[in-house]
């Protein structure tokens, strides 16, 4: 409907069901720059926030026919449930601190070390693949923690083998995800904004090129290769 951009920001910032006045002026300014109708606008996220909030509803009536109440969290202030990775509590707006269910880094931890395969490769390339589709997380400490992790495994990864360079790219992908949503959400942050540096740093170092790479290591072993022939020539072979 919109251009990729548009609709990639428009994603992030109701991710957690919430447009915040912050966000909403993010997005009005990116619409006016692009010459979208600020109406038509308006009325799009409305019914994106509307499917999230039936989807809220159908979530909580499962889990209630379902008998899991003891799986359910609740607001710490006014005592609401609470069913997904939300950053304030949509009842009362209390912000939600350090609870169980917002450990997105450990719970990705958790789905990539269970991946199996025939390869290597084929590891990289699905644990890439979860990771591209892993939620962006929305309370504070959980972005932070999710952020750095991510980061300290991009910068422990190759990039030269192609299901690391799959792994490295999909790092890439979701930290820039973090790292707009972390901007928008939380702007007058200090720790967050340094979090944010060391990660853009990470994501402004290009990649190198596999292409480069392999021609080093073909000139490499004909310049091997030439040596050889010139000592079996001068032996005399």
């Amino acid at each position: 409907m919109y251009s990729k951009e548009m609709e990639d920001l428009i994603e992030v910032t109701l991710a957690d069901g919430v447009l915040t006045d912050q966000e909403k002026q993010v997005l009005v300014k990116r619409a006016e720059d692009e010459g979208i109708d600020l109406n038509e606008l308006d009325v799009y996220i409305q019914s994106i926030l509307y499917k999230k909030k039936q989807a809220q509803i159908d979530q909580e009536v499962a889990e209630e026919q379902g008998h899991r109440h003891g799986e359910i969290k609740k607001c710490p202030s006014c005592g609401a449930i609470i069913t997904g990775m939300v950053a304030k509590c949509t009842q009362c707006g209390y912000e939600f601190r350090g609870l169980e269910a917002n450990k997105s880094a450990e719970k990705l931890a958790e789905k990539l070390a269970a991946v199996k395969g025939e390869d290597t490769i084929t590891i990289q390339q699905k644990q890439a693949s979860i990771i591209s589709s892993f939620p962006v997380p929305n309370t504070k400490e959980d972005l932070m923690e999710f952020l750095i992790s991510m980061t300290a495994a991009e910068k422990n990864l190759g990039q030269y083998a192609a299901g690391e360079r799959a792994l490295k790219e999909a790092y890439r992908s979701k930290m820039q995800e973090c790292v707009t949503k972390a901007r928008i959400s939380f702007a007058n942050d200090t720790m967050m904004q340094q979090i944010i540096a060391e990660s853009q740093a990470v994501l402004n170092t290009p990649l190198k090129s596999t292409t480069l790479f392999v021609l080093k290591i073909v000139g490499a072993v004909f310049a091997v290769l030439l040596i050889f022939a010139i000592i079996l020539i001068a032996l005399g072979v």
